[in-house]
């Protein structure tokens, strides 16, 4: 009987404990808020990355404090969640910056007033069919047209990989030629490590090519600097006339490109200032899922000007879309073809 009386109570103390931590598992499951999704909390987070990494607030004169106190009062518990991607979208545009975006599942925020008040300066169309007419060769991610004495290169982004067996292919091909056209419009970027292996096969010199400074700490003058030179490639290389092609859509790593290679003697940068994006991108993982970019390094030419608005031509040249059509002409590959053949 005891036995009974000591087994029912042991039941009923099991069925009181399994109640009390279903009950407790349920109101933690459906009463707490969840953390991950609060916009205050999210709103904070986005604020706070970008004030610990990004790397452009003296030089594009925006004021961050400032910036928060305005939209800070428009979060809210109980706004939903494309009203909050918004927000936070409108707050980073304050930036004017093509590297800092905000990526969800149903949208991406960006900046792209560097290049959409510019000209164009570059019609696929037209190299097409009046440069290549099908004539062209592809070695890797290069386009590769043998003009006669010139060889033209187009490359369409740095993302893509350039092995060492393609630069041996294309500058193996340059001997006996008087000089090379290398075509970087409208190439959003990628990998700078792509920019420098090539303009390390035009010099026969190491050239400083400027200083790249990295965020290392959360104030905003926490910079580390790191010089950066070009360097003589150990094999095939090129120093006769070099004609890099550029205008407002060369972004971030063709910005790069177009500084390193613009140090080099032997190379003329004919067409538009390059699109900038001067700041390699820090990234961001958000609790709600997002995805936050923002740039977090500075890079200054030898002169000590920053390059985050883009990098000049030697030679200014801008299309008339309605002529270049008409004529099959593009005048700015007609321009490095009359600088490497001096006329």
């Amino acid at each position: 009987m005891l036995n009974n009386k000591r087994s029912y109570f042991t039941a009923k103390n099991l069925v009181i404990v399994l109640f009390l931590f279903l009950t407790s598992s349920c109101e933690k499951l459906f009463i707490e808020p969840d953390a991950s999704s609060d916009p205050e909390a999210i709103f904070e987070e986005i604020w706070t990355f970008a004030d610990t990494h990004y790397s452009f607030f003296e030089y594009k004169d925006v004021d961050w404090d400032e910036v928060y106190h305005r939209y800070r009062p428009q979060v809210h518990a109980n706004m939903g969640v494309v009203e909050l991607f918004d927000l936070s979208a409108d707050m980073l545009y304050e930036l004017k910056d093509g590297h800092v975006n905000l990526v969800s599942s149903f949208d991406r925020s960006r900046n792209w007033e560097w290049y959409l008040n510019s000209p164009e300066n570059y019609y696929y169309s037209i190299i097409e069919r009046y440069y290549y007419k099908d004539r062209q060769r592809y070695i890797g991610p290069l386009e590769f047209l043998d003009m006669g004495d010139i060889i033209y290169i187009y490359y369409r982004s740095f993302g893509n990989t350039i092995g060492e067996s393609h630069l041996n292919t294309v500058i193996n091909n340059l001997r006996f030629k008087k000089g090379i056209i290398i075509d970087v419009r409208n190439n959003g970027g990628g990998d700078p490590t792509n920019a420098r292996n090539i303009a390390n096969r035009f010099t026969d010199v190491r050239r400083f090519a400027g200083t790249n400074r990295v965020k290392y700490g959360p104030g905003h003058d926490d910079f580390r600097p790191e010089d950066i030179y070009i360097e003589p490639y150990d094999g095939p290389r090129y120093t006769g006339d070099v004609v890099v092609l550029t205008n407002r859509k060369s972004y971030s790593a063709t910005t790069y490109f177009t500084q390193y290679m613009s140090v080099l003697p032997n190379v003329t940068l004919v067409g538009d200032t390059t699109g900038g994006g001067g700041g390699m991108p820090a990234f961001h993982d958000l609790p709600n899922g997002w995805l936050l970019r923002v740039s977090s390094s500075r890079f200054y030419c030898p002169d000590g000007v920053n390059i985050e608005s883009g990098i000049p031509p030697d030679i200014q040249i801008d299309i008339d879309e309605e002529e270049a059509f008409a004529n099959g002409v593009d005048p700015i590959i007609e321009k490095a073809i009359s600088v490497i053949l001096k006329y």
